[in-house]
């Protein structure tokens, strides 16, 4: 609601903000963040959609490949594979990666964005939270372990 009010994008509103709501990570920041979620069987949220759906994906990750055997002529696969649950990512197509915090009544709401050449989602990945509950102190250690670009974290 803000956006359009505004008449600004999502990039956009992450490059105006302070780096206390948004900064940009790496684009392997998908990978590692992954790993760090199977590794702790932490449940996450994977948001994927387009212009006319939204799947939403809820729970641990079980088989997880982001590796160079996943590599073809149009980019490296990152591949989610549970029962109910496939995502294939090509991180080819992601040219920017966000860390966000958004305020809400129950606290904070981190999340890592991946975004494509036209700023549009290709997904939004969030610690596995319900409505009235704070967010997750795992999720939220994992994703301080992504630096900002610019930033080395050790």
């Amino acid at each position: 609601m803000l956006l359009k009010r505004h008449n600004i994008s999502r990039q956009q509103a992450f490059r105006a903000v302070g780096d206390d709501l948004a900064y940009q990570v790496d684009n392997q920041a998908v990978i590692q963040i992954l790993k760090a979620a199977q590794a702790d069987l932490n449940e996450i949220m994977l948001f994927v959609g387009n212009s006319g759906c939204m799947q939403i994906f809820t729970g641990a990750i079980e088989q997880l490949s982001a590796l160079e055997e996943n590599q073809s002529a149009d980019g490296q696969w990152v591949n989610v594979s549970n029962p109910r649950f496939d995502l294939q990512l090509n991180q080819q197509a992601i040219t920017e990666s966000w860390v966000t915090r958004k305020p809400t009544k129950d606290g904070f709401v981190s999340s890592l964005e991946l975004l494509d050449e036209h700023g549009k989602h290709i997904l939004q990945i969030f610690g596995q939270r319900s409505e009235g509950q704070p967010e997750q102190n795992q999720w939220h250690q994992q994703l301080a372990e992504l630096p900002p670009i610019g930033v080395s974290h050790e």
